[in-house]
């Protein structure tokens, strides 16, 4: 929306040394987008209004003319190349046009001066509308008639106002008080109360113009759908003269965004710019039974609108009729045929509430949106400013067009719409905002909006006016204050933070706590999180684990048979979707989900069914560092477990230290345990201190018969996981020195029953005792029955050795070395390699 600063200065008193800019860093700063600052005509000075006396053509090129002008002392001869100079008349009575005499300055920062045009000397130049900073416009030069009111000789921009600068306001859908002039002036009369401003809206006296006859006598209104029109308010004006507005309106509207028509629609769009207001005015003559009835529309009924174009009306749509036909498409557009025109006598002035669904329901259907259905969508005010608007227009159009009001008004307003009455605690506006704010000064910001403020103890009673419908809470309440003492007044303030111990944790919140945390590492590893249905098929869960997973629990009244059954598995649900992904395209998939599994209840102590978060991820396709795909960077177990071991660290589970809560081991995983994986190529998580205890989690590769299956149909090979989101808060991590001396490898290599794990093995070695021990590594594990006895497997070990006093010597490192292998085979049948 577009706001003209000079009209908000005749509407608020502002401190005098208030520029333009500066109030509209106040605006923003409340929360009032101000897009741009156009000015208009700054840097005009020295252009006057002339008469037309004379013109003839240029004796040296055709495309010129010799103006002789009055500037009210004398006639001075002009050269100009506009295409459109008027002809004279008799003086007093000629067309206008602004002269730039010698030492004029333009907009543009040219300054004027004598100048020779084809051998002729021309003092300055008549000037167009963008040559005067009032447009864009170069089509000819600035015409004005005598009527428009600006004597010869005069100061063009003294006598038009200027020079101005344009607010380009971007309105939030929520205020729409502030489409209209008043209520912008109206926030800057609260945000410069300080500083002495107030609101001064202007006040028509009606009974200076007012006929003796009778509305009642001349019109009637009715209204059918008091949902759609909550108020109607009819005037009507005699006695009037259709003619162009002055030129001080004309050039007003342009800067507003609005294309001037004649002095009557005119008024109108003056009354909306400055109240909000839309209103309109209907050639009474025109209006069949000399009435209005607001209805909706009939079936097969067709308004041909103010655009000319001729709609097919909805039984939906809320529409203006007189006694035979709809004549406005209520709240949009009005029709052709109730169209003032130059003939135009008599008018009905419309000035009414629309609710704003109703107008939002025809707005979109008839693909238009019009300045009225802008604001009328918002919701404007049905009370005091709409009886302010009908009552300016009534006067702007005397004013302009002449004639009369005829004494009294139509207004059908069964139900009113009544303010909102809210109660503001100061004490939580201090809470909210941060910062203590004095209740006198909390009513003095909202009693500066217009709102009615009184307190009643230790509370403010405030009624909200109706032309603010976003103040409907007491948060709101509270947000006007924050915004007029400014949101930076508000001393900043560091949060409280806690330092001591960490504060203790119940297991829910740790759960949702480790959950957050596996959440963040797959998304950090390149998977998409997806969010499937907690239900789904008996038939593919039995597919998909047999035996290995319980029952699931069957919905009484389900909604399909695909989702008849709480899953007991994350990862059948990821599978599907991982299978529409490929089918689609795709090659390279990565998708986690985390959620909840269900199994039935354990007896009946507890006859709840049991209820476990678990994160789970399906990967398949290429490496992404590779930059040229093909076929040996396709995925592989050591990509699945390179995964894996950051996500338990993430969650918690420390697969170094198993004697820990928290300690994991990482086993083999048979067939009977994980039937969906691939039998060579898949391991399960257990508990350190319950090794043959239930299963933590599991991964692997996908069972390749499974995958081929026509109910899965997966074409390559796949990865997935599926863990148990811990309870147990991971470890607090403690800031570890780095080594200052350098450490010493050796490596140990040996056969060993192929029954004993890695781990297992990993687990004698620090429990040996050896301070000079840092670090075990498993480096290679194999059995081939070439070299391998049976029954037996080689393993080789990486062991790492560091004082923290000094560097070790080889003597030394060797001899821990030994001590560390000896307390292994104490343990363990091993054959030195």
């Amino acid at each position: 929306m577009n706001v003209s600063w000079n009209w908000l200065r005749q509407l608020v008193s502002l401190p005098q040394d208030l520029t333009a800019a500066e109030a509209s860093q106040a605006l923003i700063g409340a929360g009032v987008a101000v897009d741009a600052l156009v000015p208009v005509a700054h840097g005009l000075s020295g252009a006057v209004v002339v008469e037309v006396r004379d013109k003839r053509p240029h004796p040296k090129a055709d495309k010129l003319t010799l103006v002789d002008v009055f500037d009210g002392q004398a006639v001075t001869q002009v050269v100009c190349g506009a295409p459109n100079v008027p002809a004279p008349t008799t003086p007093g009575a000629s067309p206008r046009l602004v002269w730039a005499r010698p030492g004029a300055r333009l907009p543009s920062g040219m300054e004027l001066s004598v100048r020779e045009v084809r051998g002729i000397p021309s003092p300055g130049m008549l000037c167009a509308e963008d040559e005067l900073g009032l447009s864009t416009d170069h089509g000819g030069l600035l015409i004005l008639s005598p009527q428009d009111g600006v004597p010869i000789g005069a100061d063009f921009a003294t006598a038009m106002g200027l020079p101005d600068t344009v607010f380009a306001l971007d309105v939030t859908a929520n205020r729409p008080d502030l489409l209209g002039h008043l209520g912008v002036a109206r926030e800057l009369a609260a945000l410069y109360a300080h500083r002495g401003a107030q609101l001064t809206p202007p006040a028509p006296a009606l009974s200076r113009i007012e006929s003796d006859q009778l509305i009642h006598a001349t019109t009637s209104v009715a209204v059918t759908d008091a949902r759609g029109c909550p108020r109607y308010l009819a005037r009507v004006l005699t006695g009037l003269t259709v003619r162009p507005s002055p030129l001080t309106i004309r050039l007003l509207l342009s800067r507003l965004g609005s294309r001037a028509i004649h002095n009557v629609v005119d008024a109108t769009n003056l009354a909306m710019f400055l109240y909000g207001q839309p209103l309109h005015a209907f050639d009474k003559q025109s209006l069949a039974g000399q009435r209005i009835v607001v209805r909706r529309a009939q079936a097969g009924e067709i308004l041909r609108t103010l655009d000319g174009v001729d709609r097919a009306l909805s039984p939906d749509d809320l529409v203006i009729a007189d006694a035979e036909k709809p004549v406005a498409l209520a709240g949009v557009m009005g029709g052709e045929s109730s169209e003032v025109r130059t003939t135009t006598t008599e008018v009905l002035l419309e000035a009414a509430y629309f609710a704003p669904t109703a107008v939002r329901f025809s707005a979109r259907r008839a693909k238009l949106h019009t300045e009225a259905s802008h604001r009328f969508e918002r919701g404007v005010d049905a009370n005091a400013q709409l009886e302010a608007a009908s009552a300016f227009c009534a006067d702007k159009m005397v004013e302009l067009a002449g004639g009369h009001l005829v004494r009294g008004a139509i207004d059908v307003y069964p139900q009113p719409l009544l303010p909102c009455a809210l109660t503001l605690r100061p004490a939580r506006t201090a809470q909210i905002l941060g910062t203590p704010v004095p209740l006198a000064a909390q009513q003095a910001a909202l009693t500066s909006l217009g709102l009615t403020v009184e307190q009643v103890a230790d509370v403010l009673q405030v009624r909200v006016p109706t032309f603010r419908p976003d103040l409907v809470r007491e948060i709101d309440l509270i947000e006007e204050v924050g915004r007029l003492i400014g949101y930076n007044n508000i001393p900043e303030k560091l949060p409280q933070l806690h330092i001591g111990a960490s504060p203790v944790r119940t297991p829910e919140a740790v759960l949702r706590l480790n959950t957050a945390r596996g959440r963040a590492l797959c998304a950090a590893v390149g998977f998409d999180e997806v969010q499937l249905f907690s239900m789904g098929p008996p038939a593919r869960l039995r597919l998909f684990g047999g035996d290995a997973l319980p029952p699931p629990i069957l919905l009484e009244n389900p909604l399909r048979e695909e989702l008849s059954a709480l899953r007991t598995a994350l990862l059948p649900g990821l599978l599907d979707a991982l299978r529409r992904n490929l089918h689609h395209g795709l090659v390279d998939v990565r998708l986690f989900e985390a959620g909840e599994v269900f199994f039935p209840s354990p007896g009946p102590a507890s006859p709840w069914p049991i209820q476990q978060t678990r994160l789970a991820g399906v990967l398949c396709g290429h490496r992404p560092f590779y930059l040229k795909p093909g076929a040996t960077d396709l995925l592989d177990f050591a990509d699945l477990r390179g995964i894996l071991d950051e996500l338990l660290d993430v969650l918690g589970y420390r697969t170094d230290e198993c004697l820990s809560p928290s300690g994991v081991v990482i086993q083999k995983a048979t067939s009977q345990e994980t039937p969906w994986l691939h039998p060579g190529l898949s391991a399960v998580l257990r508990s350190a201190s319950a090794p043959t205890g239930p299963i933590l989690g599991s991964f692997g590769e996908l069972h390749p018969s499974l995958r081929e299956r026509p109910e899965i149909d997966l074409p390559l090979p796949v990865f997935c996981f599926e863990l148990v989101v811990p309870e147990v808060e991971p470890a607090a991590r403690t800031y570890q020195e780095p080594p200052r001396f350098p450490a010493i490898t050796r490596d140990v290599s040996f056969f060993v029953e192929s029954t004993r794990s890695a781990h297992d093995l990993g687990a004698l070695f620090r429990q040996s005792g050896e301070p000079l021990l840092r670090d075990v590594h498993i480096l290679d594990d194999f059995r081939d029955e070439r070299y391998v006895p049976p029954g037996q497997k080689g393993v080789l070990f990486g062991l790492v050795y560091r004082a923290a006093d000094r560097t070790l010597t080889d003597d030394e490192a060797q001899k821990a070395h030994d001590r560390v292998v000896a307390h292994l085979r104490q343990h363990v049948a091993i054959q030195l390699r």
